[in-house]
């Protein structure tokens, strides 16, 4: 696991300068802080920061092919990298080092532009191939490792993290104005966007081609839903779980401790389960809770139970963090805001993974791979809601529903939170409820709350459109695939990771699992209103009981009780009417009204509010004079 940089200048008689690459890096030492290396030759530099996991002698980097010609830095893992070995040296190719680096390095050699086919892992990497006089820069097909990218009339820039890019001196932090709206519809920036102007996201599955002046972003892979698996019920399960086993024996492959995130539900006990069943030895498992009173958010107890039973090194986590001083520290490591409560959390159990182990092991993917949202619960729920009479559910369904409190934070009062936003939207075709159902900031808050607002692309439309199943929740699913798991929780789960040097792991994501996912039949996700039923089959056998008997809790913090209290004083610093009116960004009365409905529990404006203080935090931190001494 490592930060990668590089510099291409277009004009190749132009050289680039050893110390510009080294800059870059050296704003990402976090996520390598145990070697570094470069390459320097005429208008291209590479550089990268290491983090040891495999070969841990021998793999430092940058890599080149014995002739020198080639080339590689890269971040990540590929899992199979012992598979193709040997069969590389059968073909006549010479290793120096044990790394997987080294093996994607030759099957580049080898199978030239189609080296990716063969190669199963989460990345980032650039390869300089000098015969070419070509640069490729590829990230994995899910988009489990993050790449950036700046390009002007001179030169490309490319890293790990965009506070790498802004640390060369031509590289202004400026806000993209067109991209506000687009944060605030989704609460986090899909590919290609950033808030960055100039700076983009290469998107996942895809690589750039860079030839002299030529640039060419092109997709390597694609996922399809068809056609549906006709295997019995018995023999997908079957097969079901034994690709998940595969992925998670790949995934144990280190040269340094690994261990698990645990909480109560059946993604992370799952690989645990796999890990035990691998003959992982000791397993080292760590756990997050929150204090008397955030019953929704706690899985300590059951996560506890799940350990002893297993027979664990488990770890726990009470928080009472800082929060207030913690959210400025965390928004600058992250590069850009996300109204997504988990990078909190996620920090502060990486950070007590870290005292004891290197690598981690994560579920995030079972969600949107097997059917575990609520809110694909719709397409069931669509199908009643019709009988319904339109007039009924405006005129009396919804103005009940209004008239009660709403509160993430109390089980009845969230159920009539998502009852509310249903209700608005449950005359509205599929893929503008789904739109409007999980939109941050709704369209028409979106134009009361910005001076300037400009046109958003539909993604959902686009996605909608571009999945070849004409199931509903295929095409809702695909939808997340393809922007809030790459580009939110897979972001985050990278950068707090990485803040404090752990590396993540996601076996659920291993691409033959996603493909063989995204094949079965819906029916086998959600069967009537039972959410993961395959996945659930897979283990009902092998779990205890108590694992299926919990309530679905989702991976984040109480913002929103934390916003009426420990983020008070902060929030209205950020969100006062003297601070706003001098941004001119937005409407202080829109924002006032939300303040003012949050606090006394008339609409839950958690996600709104937390979007509009991670987006003021990372504003205050990025764009300002003191950006780029502090970011």
């Amino acid at each position: 696991m490592c930060g990668i940089v590089g510099l291409y200048y277009f004009d190749s008689s132009r050289t680039v300068q050893a110390d510009e690459v080294k800059a870059m890096a050296d704003r990402i030492v976090h996520r390598g802080p145990d070697d570094e290396g470069f390459f320097v030759r005429r208008n291209i530099g590479l550089g990268m920061r290491r983090l040891s996991i495999i070969d841990l002698a021998g793999g430092h980097q940058p890599i080149s092919t014995p002739d020198g010609g080639k080339v590689i830095v890269f971040n990540g893992e590929v899992y199979n990298f012992r598979d193709h070995r040997p069969e590389l040296e059968r073909r006549g190719h010479q290793f120096s080092t044990r790394t997987d680096t080294e093996v994607v390095l030759h099957l580049y050699d080898e199978y030239g532009l189609d080296f990716l086919d063969h190669a199963n892992g989460m990345f980032g990497l650039a390869i300089w191939d000098e015969p070419a006089r070509r640069l490729v820069v590829a990230r994995d097909r899910i988009g489990i490792k993050p790449l950036y990218y700046y390009r002007d009339e001179e030169k490309l820039v490319f890293a790990s993290e965009i506070k790498a890019i802004l640390a060369l001196p031509s590289v202004r932090a400026e806000l993209e104005p067109a991209t506000l709206e687009v944060y605030l519809k989704y609460g986090f920036t899909p590919a290609p966007y950033t808030l960055f102007r100039g700076i983009s996201k290469l998107p996942p599955g895809h690589r750039m081609r860079i030839e002299g002046r030529q640039v060419h972003i092109e997709p390597y892979w694609r996922l399809s839903y068809l056609p549906k698996a006709t295997a019995s019920e018995t023999e997908l399960r079957d097969e079901l779980f034994e690709l998940l086993k595969d992925a998670v024996r790949y995934q144990l492959v280190a040269d340094v401790p690994l261990g698990a995130f645990l909480s109560s539900g059946i993604d992370s006990s799952g690989i645990v389960h796999l890990m035990r069943d691998l003959g992982a030895g000791q397993i080292n498992t760590y756990t997050i809770g929150f204090g008397k009173g955030y019953a929704a958010y706690n899985e300590m107890d059951a996560a506890h139970r799940f350990a002893e039973d297993y027979g664990t090194n488990h770890h726990e986590i009470l928080v009472e963090p800082e929060v207030a001083d913690l959210f400025p520290r965390l928004i600058a490591m992250l590069d850009e805001p996300v109204a997504d409560s988990s990078f909190l959390v996620t920090y502060l159990v990486s950070r007590l993974a870290r005292e004891t182990v290197k690598v981690i092991l994560s579920g995030v993917g079972g969600d949107e791979l097997f059917g575990g949202y609520r809110r694909y619960l719709n397409v069931q729920l669509g199908r009643y809601a019709r009988v319904i009479p339109g007039w009924l559910r405006r005129n009396v369904l919804e103005r009940v529903l209004q008239a009660l409190p709403a509160d993430r934070n109390s089980a009845l009062f969230n159920y009539v939170r998502l009852a509310r936003a249903y209700v608005r939207t449950a005359d509205l075709p599929l893929d503008r409820q789904y739109a409007a159902y999980t939109s941050v900031v709704s369209e028409e808050a979106r134009r009361d709350l910005l001076t300037a607002s400009g046109t958003v692309e539909d993604l959902h439309q686009k996605y909608f459109d571009e999945c070849d199943s004409p199931e509903p929740l295929d095409r809702l699913m695909y939808f997340d695939l393809k922007t809030s798991l790459p580009e939110q929780l897979l972001m985050l789960t990278d950068k707090m990771a990485m803040a404090v040097s752990l590396e993540g792991r996601v076996p659920f994501l291993d691409h033959r699992v996603v493909e063989f996912a995204a094949r079965l039949p819906v029916d086998l996700k959600l069967r009537g209103f039972k959410l993961r039923y395959l996945q659930k089959a897979v283990f009902r056998d092998r779990f205890p009981p108590y694992v299926f008997e919990q309530k679905k809790r989702g991976f984040g913090a109480p913002i929103g009780s934390w916003i009426r209290n420990e983020l008070k004083d902060l929030t209205f610093d950020l969100l006062s009417e003297s601070h706003l009116k001098e941004q001119g960004l937005f409407h202080y009365p829109t924002v006032q009204r939300m303040l003012d409905s949050h606090f006394h529990m008339r609409e839950d404006h958690t996600d709104s509010l937390l979007a509009l203080i991670a987006f003021q935090i990372w504003h205050r931190t990025y764009l300002t004079p003191r950006a780029a001494t502090t970011a």
